[in-house]
């Protein structure tokens, strides 16, 4: 290849396609974070989706399921604290 050239090789595409997944990721927390604010003021959530209710199951069905449910937890923390 000509040293003029741009190349792209595996490490290159697996940084873009992170730096994608972290932004789209932080986009949702913040849109999860924007609909309990606007549950918790309003009473109602967006378009009829009750948020708290649906963390509120996901917690207790995680509590419900012992060590696997520990995990799961431990594993979804490690996801979304991600690298600083």
């Amino acid at each position: 290849m000509d040293k003029n050239e741009k190349s792209l090789d595996f490490k290159d595409i697996f940084e873009k396609v992170s730096d994608g997944v972290a932004g789209t990721t932080g986009v949702v927390v913040n849109l999860v974070a924007l609909a309990i604010l606007v549950e918790v003021i309003y009473g109602q959530g967006i378009f009829g989706m009750g948020v708290i209710g649906n963390i509120t199951k996901l917690v207790n069905d995680l509590g419900s399921s012992g060590f696997a449910g520990l995990v799961s937890l431990l594993v979804l923390v490690i996801l979304f604290r991600g690298k600083k």
